[in-house]
């Protein structure tokens, strides 16, 4: 079968939770034996200068600007999909989709915000690919967001987003990320719902580096915002209570955070992190919906984990990892893995078991064979 797979960003190499799971897909699309054509937007905000495309894909990438601006806002006031999703709609690669749809057995939508190039498909199906319910995501986040201008502009295009995506989700196949967001979409109206999570290579390079070292570390992109909530929660109300030093590893670290004392911030893992020495995990995640990468790697270099009821969705239950979402027991069961070498290293075996067993890409290679 022949796939036009279209991503929103460039998917390898992948360096991030949304650019690894649709660098997954098309891994296990190919494995499964179809021929598959990945059209990307290269983006202003995450521009790759050299990607590299999997060997026997078709690949492509247009660059355009995403990042949201007044000029862009003004130019997209009226889409239907609210300025979150229009920002991504641009005439040449509607152009492009034209084309290349007609030479197609489907089309993989791999993310809401591809979504917006609906009308460019012709007659040709669609799939979906939910990394979360993004609505909701954002529906979250607006709880601890304070009162102004933001949280009321963020309130309205998020209303306007959510109507749009329930269409979207109830008009095709949806492939939902996570069980939980699957039953979310079928109470939003959609019927035709599979339930098919991240996988990963057992060949590929999150080695196995387990959790003797004591180290506690945090990896997670700092220009999200339910990422930055999540990490002001540990450091105002869990660090405190914590005895141990934590890495940060982020490409950037915001001003609206204070770097307190016990904390180090690394830019990137190649900076002198050592995974040997950090065996433990830590993800504060208060607000998104889906499957949490970094959580999934963690769980596959067989790290003992602590995160909350909101990160450990879509991980199937998995053994090893202490979900807590006080303050107190967050801090507690950090405190507990540092302290007990025999029950880290248990935990971390039962986590990486559980991946090997669940998320491996042969798991579902026979899922993609007839779609």
């Amino acid at each position: 079968m022949k796939i036009l797979h279209l991503c929103n960003k460039v998917p390898y190499p992948g360096r991030d939770g949304s650019s690894l799971a649709m660098e997954a897909l098309i891994r296990l699309e190919k494995m499964a034996g179809h021929e598959v054509h990945v059209l990307a937007l290269n983006t202003d905000k995450h521009f790759v200068e050299r990607p590299e495309p999997i060997d026997g894909i078709e690949f492509e990438a247009i660059p355009v600007r995403v990042s949201p601006s007044l000029k862009g806002l003004w130019k997209h006031l009226s889409h239907p999909a609210s300025y979150f999703a229009a920002r991504f709609d641009h005439v040449s690669v509607q152009k492009r989709i034209r084309v290349l749809s007609s030479k197609v057995d489907v089309i993989v939508v791999d993310s809401i915000f591809m979504a917006v190039y609906l009308d460019a498909f012709g007659a040709t199906p669609w799939i979906l690919r939910a990394h979360n319910v993004e609505h909701q995501i954002w529906e979250r986040t607006l709880r601890s967001m304070p009162f102004g201008v933001k949280k009321l502009f963020t309130a309205w295009q998020t209303s306007r987003l959510k109507h749009w995506e329930i269409q979207t989700l109830q008009g095709g196949n949806v492939w939902a990320i996570s069980e939980e967001d699957g039953a979310n979409i079928r109470q939003l109206g959609a019927s035709r719902v599979l339930a098919l999570p991240c996988t990963y290579d057992p060949q590929g390079p999150w080695a196995s580096s387990g959790a003797a070292g004591q180290g506690v570390y945090h990896l997670g992109a700092l220009d999200w915002l339910p990422n930055i909530q999540g990490l002001r929660w540990y450091l105002d109300r869990v660090h405190p209570m914590v005895n141990v030093p934590v890495t940060v590893i982020s490409k950037t670290w915001p001003n609206s955070l204070v770097q307190p004392p016990g904390i180090t911030h690394l830019p990137r893992l190649a900076d002198g992190f050592d995974f040997d020495q950090h065996g433990i995990f830590i993800a504060p995640i208060l607000s998104g919906s889906g499957m949490r990468i970094k959580l999934l790697e963690a769980m596959v270099r067989g790290k003992a984990i602590v995160t909350t009821s909101i990160g450990a969705e879509g991980l199937k239950n998995a053994p090893g990892i202490a979900v807590e979402d006080d303050p107190s027991t967050f801090a507690a069961a950090i405190q507990r893995l540092v302290q007990d070498p025999e029950f880290r290293i248990q935990q971390g075996k039962a986590a990486q078991e559980h991946a090997t067993a669940t998320f491996a890409d042969d798991v579902f290679v026979e899922t993609l064979k007839t779609l």
